[in-house]
């Protein structure tokens, strides 16, 4: 699984494309958050906090993440290297979880690139350490999700720009279930689970919802792996 993950890694950072991804989200974020600074009044500054930012950064993620995970198995299969790891030594399960890994690693890299935004939320304010950092394990969490989504949707189908699209289709209908406003549709909806981890709260029914939802796409994506091979 190490050598899936290493490998997978190396194709991220010498593709194009991930340094573009990169380099979107570290701008539009910066950008996001320089407003929001800029934005701030005397009044508010005590209670400086990143809640917005962390709504907008998951948004952000939502358009990006699809792109992190659309050739992880449609690439193989394009490129005809998908039947040298079906014959090498390596369990199906090991397979997916290195790709899923090596996806999940590069987009928490793009969420890490943020750091340096409560450092400078203490220099405006004194905000609680414990929203801070529930805000960024509720994104991780979130992250993982949309991981585990993009992966199963490229073990789908041959093409990386269709596996894209069929992610962020798949993704935008679990963030905008909740505008039903029904008991089901809140529970469903992927972002609404964010809202206890912004507040500061470490909700286990929260942390649940997105350790099912990329444990369940994982398996999906492993039982495909199964009846191909």
């Amino acid at each position: 699984m190490t050598a899936i993950i290493r490998k997978d890694l190396l194709v991220f950072f010498g593709s194009p494309l991930a340094t573009v991804t990169l380099a979107v989200f570290v701008f539009i974020a910066g950008f996001a958050f320089t407003a929001q600074v800029a934005s701030l009044t005397p009044a508010s500054l005590p209670e400086a906090s990143m809640r917005g930012m962390t709504y907008f950064l998951a948004l952000l993620l939502l358009f990006l993440c699809p792109l992190v995970t659309m050739r992880s198995f449609a690439d193989e299969v394009r490129l005809q290297t998908m039947e040298l790891l079906r014959t090498a030594p390596i369990s199906e399960t090991r397979l997916v979880f290195g790709k899923f890994l090596a996806a999940w690693f590069f987009a928490a890299l793009m969420i890490l690139t943020t750091v340096e935004f409560p450092l400078i939320m203490w220099l405006f304010g004194t905000p609680e350490l414990a929203p801070l950092l529930t805000n960024y394990l509720g994104l991780l969490l979130l992250v993982a999700a949309f991981i585990a989504v993009g992966v199963f949707m490229s073990s789908l189908v041959r093409s990386p720009m269709l596996a894209a699209l069929l992610s962020f289709a798949t993704l935008l209908l679990l963030w905008f279930v909740g505008a039903y406003k029904a008991p089901w549709a809140e529970q469903v909806s992927i972002i609404q689970h964010l809202d206890s981890f912004s507040l500061g709260v470490l909700d286990l029914g929260d942390t649940a919802y997105y350790v099912l939802v990329t444990a369940g796409f994982l398996f999906l994506t492993i039982r495909l792996q199964e009846m191909r091979r």
